[in-house]
């Protein structure tokens, strides 16, 4: 009899967890996934702390109101000089645009990056090989690939993440079909009204490399209109930087970086969306 007792007990205790399992189904199925979902985010969450930063402000900057700016741009570094560059820069309050690539990396360390970005200046990528037979060939260009692989391996050793860039050579090279792949990629791409042509001029010729931005700079005479000027990281333009910077601030202008975010779109394909 007992046994008989305790059969049913266990019988109707059973039926009734099965009810209520079955009752709840839906809701216990939503509460797994909801955990689950949670782990999975828990888990793949990076730490504030531990996310890149970003290059650009908040607020979109554009050229100051009512003044003429001159934008400061320098191609192909890091080089041995950039230290050499930011110590003028910095003592002339010229903040600045630098397109790294990526090659060129072991040039510089992560305590020179986060030093531009505290300073003002600003870092934008200049593609991995700076190759055009292969960033512009016709059959599989390599620009788009080089410019995520060198964003990521920038984040990774500075910290930083920009989606600033310029093409090697200007976007001139650029075919339609990589000028939407630039934008649905999310990079800025910025080219320049100025060129200094300060890849012409060997070591010890800074005087060539003034002259060539004064006379640009003279064709804008009583225009407003910003001026981008394009620059290498060489040694003669490092020579020739504080006559230039001094000439244009005589010639009234102020000094911004070119952010990712500017309102100014300077490109040789002249379209306000890139």
């Amino acid at each position: 009899m007992a046994i008989i007792i305790t059969t049913i007990f266990l019988t109707i205790g059973g039926l009734a967890i099965t009810n209520n399992l079955s009752t709840n189904s839906t809701g216990s199925k939503e509460m797994i996934q909801l955990k689950a979902e949670a782990v999975t985010v828990q888990h793949w969450k990076v730490p504030a702390n531990k996310q890149p930063m970003k290059m650009a402000p908040i607020d979109p900057p554009g050229p100051a109101a009512g003044k003429k700016v001159a934008y400061l741009t320098f191609d192909d570094g890091p080089s041995i000089h950039l230290t050499e560059f930011l110590d003028i820069l910095e003592r002339e309050n010229a903040p600045s645009s630098f397109f790294f690539v990526g090659n060129e990396f072991p040039n510089s360390d992560k305590a020179t990056y986060q030093r531009m970005a505290n300073g003002g200046s600003v870092i934008g990528l200049h593609s991995y090989t700076h190759d055009p037979k292969k960033l512009y060939r016709k059959k599989d260009p390599t620009f788009i690939r080089e410019m995520n692989r060198e964003r990521d391996k920038f984040a990774e050793i500075s910290g930083i993440r920009t989606n600033l860039i310029r093409a090697p050579y200007g976007s001139t090279y650029l075919t339609d079909k990589q000028i939407e792949e630039t934008k649905q990629n999310g990079f800025r791409l910025v080219d320049w009204n100025i060129d200094s042509n300060d890849w012409r001029y060997g070591p010890g010729n800074s005087n060539a490399v003034y002259k060539n931005v004064l006379s640009q700079v003279n064709a804008y005479e009583g225009s407003d209109e910003p001026i981008v000027i394009l620059f290498h990281e060489r040694k003669n333009t490092l020579d020739a930087l504080p006559r230039i910077i001094k000439m244009l601030r005589n010639k009234g202008y102020t000094f911004q970086a070119y952010h990712e975010n500017e309102t100014l779109h300077q490109n040789f394909k002249n379209d306000p969306n890139l």
